[in-house]
Formats: C-alpha cells, sequence, structure tokens
C-alpha cells in the first residue's frame, strides 16, 4: 500500500480528499469512492483481480516493458513540457506518441484553438481508434533515466510506482465502466495508455482511450445512464407503494378475519351456554 510522507494512504500518487476533489462527475465521485473502499480493504473482488492483472509483470522489473509484458510498451526519452490543461484537451494530439519516430518533447509547441470540442467529434473518434488496444507509450526525462540506468533498485522503484498507479487508475475507471454496464474484461483489455512522468517518475499527465474512444462514458451516455436510473428510481418507488396498498390490505383483511373469528366466538360461547343451562334445568333437545 502506498504512503505518503503524512502517513495517510495515497492513490494515483494523491490523498483520498486531494483526488476526489478533484472529481467533478458524480458517477465518476462514487465509482472513486467505491474503488477507494476496495483498495484500502484488499478487496479481491472481480474488477480488482482483473486490474491488478494488467498491472502485473516480472518480479523486479526494471524496464517499462518488464513492468508491462501485456502491452507493446513504447518509451520516449526527453524532456516533454505540456501543462495539464493542454494535455486534458480532447483533440491534444497524444496519439502521435504511439509513434516510435515521434519524440517526448515533439508536442510541446502544439497550442489549441477555439473551445475544447467534444471526444465524439469524427475526426478525433478516427485519431483514437488508430491507436488500437494493448499499448502503453511512456514520456521519460532525461535526467529520469539517467538515474534509472545507474541504479537497478531505484528503476525497480519507478516501475513498481507506476505499476500501482495504473492498478489504482484501472480499479477506478473499471468501476466506472461497469456501472454504466460495459464488459468489465472487454473494457481492461480494450484500453492504451500514455503516461508522461516527471523527474521523481510521478504521473504528471496521463490519456487512455479504450475501443477507439477516451475513457468514460460520452455525454450520450451519461445522460442514457441518468435517464435509466431514474426509471429505475420510478419502478422502486411505485413497486414500493405496491408493497404498501398491499401490505394496507393485509391489515384490514386480517382486521376483518379477527372480527369474523370474535363474532363466531361469541356464537359460540352463547350456544354453549344455552347448552349447559339446558342441561342443568332438562330444557335441551337433541336435533338428532
Amino acid at each position: 500500500m502506498d504512503f505518503g510522507v503524512t502517513g495517510k494512504p495515497y492513490y494515483m500518487g494523491e490523498s483520498y480528499q486531494e483526488r476526489l476533489n478533484k472529481i467533478t462527475d458524480k458517477t465518476a465521485a462514487s465509482a472513486f469512492q467505491e474503488a477507494y473502499a476496495k483498495k484500502m480493504s484488499g478487496s479481491t473482488d472481480y474488477i480488482s483481480m482483473i486490474s491488478k492483472a494488467y498491472s502485473t509483470g516480472k518480479p523486479g522489473a526494471t524496464t517499462f516493458e518488464e513492468a508491462f509484458p501485456q502491452y507493446d510498451v513504447i518509451t520516449h526519452v526527453g524532456n516533454a513540457n505540456i501543462s495539464s490543461s493542454r494535455w486534458q484537451r480532447n483533440d491534444f494530439p497524444f496519439w502521435k506518441y504511439f509513434d516510435k519516430n515521434t519524440s517526448a518533447d515533439a508536442l510541446n509547441d502544439w497550442m489549441p484553438e477555439g473551445a475544447n470540442p467534444p471526444q465524439t467529434r469524427g475526426d478525433l473518434q478516427r485519431n483514437y481508434s488508430r491507436i488500437g488496444s494493448g499499448r502503453i507509450a511512456v514520456l521519460i526525462p532525461e535526467s529520469l533515466q539517467k538515474k534509472m540506468d545507474a541504479d537497478p533498485a531505484y528503476a525497480r522503484q519507478i516501475m513498481a510506482k507506476l505499476q500501482e498507479w495504473k492498478e489504482d487508475y484501472d480499479r477506478w475507471d473499471n468501476t466506472v465502466a461497469a456501472g454504466y454496464g460495459y464488459n468489465v474484461a472487454e473494457h481492461q483489455a480494450g484500453k492504451s495508455y500514455v503516461f508522461d512522468l516527471d523527474e521523481n517518475g510521478d504521473v504528471r499527465n496521463c490519456t487512455v482511450t479504450s475501443s477507439g474512444k477516451l475513457t468514460g462514458p460520452t455525454e450520450e451516455e451519461q445522460r442514457q445512464f441518468e435517464a435509466e436510473q431514474a426509471k429505475k428510481r420510478k419502478r422502486r418507488v411505485k413497486y414500493i407503494r405496491i408493497l404498501e396498498e398491499s401490505a394496507e390490505k393485509r391489515k384490514l383483511q386480517e382486521r376483518e378475519n379477527l372480527r369474523f373469528y370474535q363474532s363466531q366466538f361469541i356464537k359460540h360461547d352463547c350456544f354453549l351456554s344455552n347448552f349447559q343451562r339446558g342441561q342443568k334445568y332438562g330444557n335441551y333437545k337433541s336435533t338428532e
């Protein structure tokens, strides 16, 4: 388990509250809380197992290829200098990093034009799709690469740090996917990643694609999900009302049955009293 200088457990390189404060989508926030709880409890549920399996490599791995043997790994050693605001745009051409001939600093001068376009824009979808699945591109500062080359123990620490970050991310992302009804195994197998590391080997920027799109639901999928949830809530309310009405009917029926049994008991008691008096005074007549 990863602990920071405060002794508190970290998730994706940040404290729980630091990461949660950055999440604006309610569905993603709820999924993050669930994923965090699973990690802290050491859960071995299906989502956690899938996420771990795709972030486990050769024991003592000192290279990214050894750390992630399930993937086609490309490394770019150089000084990438891209702000998070530019990186997070849907049109940031991160897909170029999957080209082995692209350098780490190739996109340092890229500047956006206009408002952030939707993920669903045709040209962006085509670029996402070209990446394919099962690939990882890593941007490594020159200073970090030198430290790793000089100290295998340090290299192992960097590999373990990125493996944990990726496992945490996948547990969260796969929890979101499960909530939207995706097949988690297929969703995980379809992902590709770009990791931009800083000089300490921490993830500075990251982009993940799956099935030809950025991970996470589109606006249309989210609206559909929310509409389905609203329908489910209405059905639950209706079902509860039916149960309440049925319970009320059962109570009324039980009261009616009780009154009936009480009236029968009274009749039986009167009959028994008359029968006993008739026997005492000799005026009982049998109907037989």
